[in-house]
């Protein structure tokens, strides 16, 4: 069987909405040259760049391919358009296909009725001599039809399950941060492996775990298959992904709760960066610099967040003075929080949401 031809197709690697640059950024790191587009990025697709993006991307969610755009005035033409797509490479025989329908001043306004035309273009398009690739996989391919005016842009999913379940946390503490979030987090604080990172605040562990598993180079997922391996289309066969070097990097992750601790020491232990992170039940008011200077970063459990409506931002404040001075700082907070009432002024970094509430990263040094 001789491998898909992308056909000069572009692939979307998915974002965030507001972490667009920082994913250009990273992947032009990875050696894949990108531009940015709302929400993602955009690289001519080959089997080397999918699988290097898929193996190590912490900022994407999802990998996508381009399939082809088509017109959308009426039922019938998207039919034509999708039918006349390519689709025996990337779909399996016996293999269910979903399709997923979003629309934007479109002319097709039912999304039910565009997904049933779209599934029955498929099926047409795939009747005759197939492919015959590795074993069909039990999960459906998701096809994503973006309908706006009266074109269809057609996308196949790349990547199954979303790459920001790292496959490390089934446990979580109370309103934990997205994988792929913390990543960015630390991205934009300007975080490196080598520099001391600490978590005062460390609910699930999220921050930490993505810095030592980056530290030890390892790859951010523990699950190495993508929906994109088993395609008919596929190479039989993939290249190692080289290895990043470990740094030697001080971690440490703290939390006043013990059922965070809990969490944090388990997602770490299956992680396997348990060994890695200093672990301690400890109130960030207890709390002492392990080094001269680091970043301390945090999801701090502000408001409605964690139930309550008092966050003591200005004892927080305090402490820092107090005793961080020399340590870069970088705190979540809700993107309505005034630098008065948080105590300390730095330079918004980013601007994102999670689980739906507006949200901006607040990075600055503490004096020493």
């Amino acid at each position: 069987m001789e491998q898909a031809d992308f056909g000069g197709r572009e692939a979307s690697a998915l974002v965030a909405p507001g972490l667009e640059d920082l994913l250009v950024a990273e992947l032009a790191r990875l050696g894949v040259d990108a531009r940015k587009e709302v929400g993602g990025a955009l690289f001519r697709a080959d089997w080397a760049r999918i699988h290097t993006v898929h193996e190590r991307t912490r900022l994407a969610n999802r990998v996508v391919l381009r399939l082809g755009r088509v017109g959308a005035g009426s039922l019938e033409e998207l039919y034509q358009g999708v039918r006349l797509l390519p689709w025996k490479p990337f779909v399996h025989p016996r293999q269910a296909v979903e399709v997923e329908v979003t629309t934007l001043r479109a002319k097709l306004r039912r999304k039910e009725a565009v997904s049933d035309k779209v599934g029955l273009a498929i099926v047409d398009a795939l009747r005759g001599p197939r492919m015959e690739g590795p074993k069909p996989p039990k999960t459906p391919l998701i096809v994503r039809v973006h309908v706006e005016d009266s074109r269809a842009t057609i996308s196949v999913d790349l990547s199954g399950d979303p790459l920001h379940r790292r496959g490390w946390r089934p446990m979580t503490a109370k309103a934990p941060m997205r994988e792929a979030l913390a990543a960015a987090v630390l991205d934009a604080a300007g975080w490196l492996p080598g520099v001391p990172l600490v978590d005062p605040m460390c609910g699930a562990g999220t921050f930490a775990i993505e810095a030592a598993r980056f530290a030890a180079g390892m790859t951010p997922r523990l699950s190495r298959t993508y929906a994109a391996d088993t395609m008919p289309g596929a190479p039989k066969a993939r290249a190692a992904s080289a290895a990043a070097a470990a740094v030697p990097t001080a971690v440490s992750a703290s939390d006043r709760d013990v059922g965070a601790i809990r969490a944090t020491t388990e997602n770490a232990r299956r992680a396997g960066v348990e060994p890695r992170i200093r672990i301690r039940h400890l109130a960030f008011e207890d709390l002492e610099p392990p080094a001269p200077a680091g970043l301390l970063v945090c999801n701090p459990p502000w408001g409605h967040r964690i139930g309550g409506d008092r966050t003591p931002w200005k004892r927080w404040a305090d402490r820092l003075g107090d005793v961080w001075g020399g340590w870069r700082i970088a705190f979540v907070v809700p993107a309505e929080l005034s630098a008065a009432r948080l105590g300390w002024e730095g330079e918004t970094r980013l601007r994102f949401e999670s689980g739906g509430v507006p949200l901006r990263l607040e990075v600055g040094e503490i004096p020493a």
